[in-house]
C-alpha cells in the first residue's frame, strides 16, 4: 500500500496544484495614460534597484538565492525584486512584465496538463525531484486507517440493523455490501473522522519545498501546528468551513463508486447479460456523471483546506492562492466561476487583444472585452485526462471474458 501510494503521489500533487492555483482572468483596464504612468513608475523602480544593488532585503525571496550563489563560490550581484503595482481590488495593473511580481519560490502559471506540472516541479530551483512526493506519509496513513475503520464500522452497523440475513441490494452494489445505507454512512463518518489528515496532506503538497520558506516540516508537525493555530480539533471537525465539504464528498463518493450497477440494472432496467454493450455504455455515462459532480466538490474542498485561518506565520505556497479568503463552499464556487472562467491560453489571447485595441485607441472595445468572462473551467482541473481514462476503460470492457464463459 505504501509503494502504491508513493507511485501515485506525483499525479496527486499535480492534480492538487491545478485545483488550488489562483489565476484570475480580470485584466484591469486603465487606458493608455495609466499604462504610460505604469511604465514610468516601473522605470523609476528599476533605477532605484540599480542604485541599491548592494543593499540586502531579508524580505525579498531573491536575497536567499543571492546568498546561496555566494556560498557556492559564484560572483553575483544582488538585485532586489521589483514590486508589482496593484489596484484597490488586488489585481496587478498593466505595464508589468509577466513574472516580475512572482516570488522566487513560486512556480509559473500552470496549464491544465499534469505532465507539464511535473516537469515544472522538476526544473524549479526550490522544488526538484523530492517535491513530487510531498504528503506521501499523510496519504498512506489516511489509506491505512480508512482501510481499517470503514469496513469495521460498516460491519458493526450491519450487525446492529440485522442486515446480513436480508440484503436485497447486495447483488447490485459493486462493493458487494449488504446495504447501501450502511455503506454510505460508514464512508461518510470515517471520511469525516480522518479529514484532518486530508487537510494536512493538502497543506504539505502545496507548500514551498524550500527549507527557508516552508512552514510544515512533516505530517505530525503540520497536524500539531494546524491544531494550535486554527482552533484545535473542535474547529477542524465541527466548523462548517471543513465539516460540510468533507461530509458531502465522502457521502457521494461511495454512491458513484459502488452503486453504478444498481443504478443501471434496477433503475434504468439495463440487464448486464442481455444488453452488455448498452450496459457498458451506461457505465461510461455513469463515470462521466461522477466526474461532473465530484470534481467540483473536491476542487472547492481542496481550496478551502489550502486556506489557512488565524495563522501566525505566513503560509508560502509553490502556486499562487487567492489573497481574499473564501467564506464557504458557495462563495468559493461563485468566485471561481466569475474570476477564473478562462484557461491560461485563452487568458493570454484575450489580454493580447485588449492591448492591441488599446494601442489602436479603441478604449470602448478594450473595456467590452474585459467583462463577462465567466466559466466553469476552474471547477474542472484535469477533467480531460479523467474522461480519456473513462473512455479507455469503456473500450477495455469489450475484450474482457465473462467467468461463466
Amino acid at each position: 500500500r505504501f509503494i502504491s501510494t508513493l507511485l501515485a503521489c506525483p499525479f496527486s500533487i499535480s492534480q492538487t496544484l491545478l485545483q488550488v492555483q489562483y489565476l484570475p482572468t480580470a485584466a484591469k483596464y486603465s487606458g493608455m495614460k495609466d499604462k504610460q504612468e505604469g511604465d514610468a513608475a516601473k522605470a523609476y523602480d528599476s533605477e532605484e534597484g540599480d542604485a541599491e544593488d548592494s543593499v540586502p532585503d531579508p524580505d525579498d525571496p531573491t536575497y536567499y538565492e543571492y546568498l546561496r550563489a555566494r556560498h557556492s563560490g559564484r560572483t553575483v550581484q544582488y538585485r532586489p525584486a521589483g514590486r508589482a503595482r496593484v489596484d484597490h481590488r488586488g489585481y496587478v495593473v498593466e505595464g508589468q512584465k509577466e513574472g516580475s511580481f512572482k516570488p522566487g519560490y513560486m512556480l509559473d502559471a500552470l496549464p491544465e496538463t499534469k505532465l507539464t506540472v511535473l516537469r515544472r516541479l522538476l526544473s524549479h530551483p526550490t522544488e526538484g525531484f523530492l517535491s513530487m512526493f510531498k504528503g506521501t506519509l499523510s496519504q498512506w496513513l489516511y489509506n491505512m486507517l480508512h482501510l481499517l475503520l470503514q469496513p469495521t464500522l460498516e460491519g458493526v452497523l450491519n450487525e446492529m440493523l440485522g442486515l446480513y440475513d436480508s440484503a436485497p441490494m447486495a447483488t447490485y452494489i459493486d462493493a458487494s455490501a449488504p446495504s447501501a445505507l450502511t455503506l454510505v454512512v460508514s464512508n461518510a463518518l470515517v471520511g469525516w473522522l480522518l479529514s484532518p489528515l486530508e487537510l494536512v496532506r493538502t497543506r504539505l503538497m502545496i507548500q514551498s519545498a524550500s527549507p527557508i520558506h516552508r512552514k510544515y516540516s512533516g505530517t505530525f508537525h503540520a497536524l500539531k501546528t494546524v491544531m494550535k493555530e486554527e482552533g484545535g480539533l473542535m474547529s477542524l471537525y465541527f466548523s462548517p468551513f471543513h465539516m460540510v465539504p468533507s461530509l458531502l464528498k465522502h457521502t457521494l463518493d461511495p454512491v458513484f463508486r459502488d452503486m453504478g450497477s444498481f443504478a443501471l440494472d434496477r433503475v434504468a432496467g439495463i440487464d448486464p447479460y442481455d444488453q452488455p454493450t448498452t450496459f457498458a455504455l451506461g457505465g461510461l455515462i455513469w463515470k462521466t456523471m461522477s466526474a461532473a459532480v465530484m470534481l467540483p466538490i473536491d476542487t472547492i474542498r481542496t481550496r478551502l483546506q489550502a486556506q489557512t485561518r488565524y495563522s501566525f506565520k505566513e503560509f508560502r505556497t509553490c502556486v499562487p492562492l487567492s489573497e481574499v479568503p473564501y467564506t464557504g463552499m458557495s462563495n468559493c464556487a461563485w468566485r471561481m466561476i466569475t474570476e477564473e472562467g478562462e484557461s491560461l491560453g485563452q487568458m493570454k489571447k484575450r489580454q493580447a487583444a485588449i492591448m492591441m485595441a488599446m494601442m489602436n485607441g479603441d478604449d470602448v472595445k478594450a473595456q467590452r472585452m474585459q467583462v463577462g468572462q465567466y466559466g466553469l473551467r476552474a471547477l474542472y482541473p484535469g477533467i480531460t485526462l479523467q474522461l480519456v481514462a473513462n473512455v479507455a476503460i469503456f473500450g477495455l470492457s469489450f475484450i474482457s471474458t465473462d467467468e461463466m464463459e
